[in-house]
């Protein structure tokens, strides 16, 4: 069960845009400004540098799934101020 604090989370998420292919940037971008459709995508410093200072917790959690899509079960947890991911959940019986 990996956690995080926002801040390391922060950078993991920005060290995969850095290193994302075209397609991917394209999606990231997507996620993160979804009312602003581009031609031209911008640096891929501009979009590294915003995803390590500038998102909110939730955002975090939205765009991990983005760029990391095999990772299930990403949240927030606001007492701890950690994101966890991939933590087994129990099934409810009914």
């Amino acid at each position: 069960m990996p956690v995080l604090s926002t801040n390391d989370a922060a950078k993991k998420l920005a060290a995969a845009v850095a290193v994302a292919g075209p397609t991917a940037l394209a999606e990231i971008h997507s996620e993160l400004f979804p009312a602003k459709a581009v031609a031209v995508l911008p640096p891929v410093g501009d979009l590294v540098r915003h995803v390590r200072d500038g998102l909110e917790p939730e955002e975090i959690v939205d765009l991990w799934n983005v760029v990391y899509p095999a990772d299930r079960n990403v949240w927030y947890d606001e007492e701890t101020k950690t994101i966890h991911y991939n933590e087994w959940s129990p099934e409810y019986a009914e």
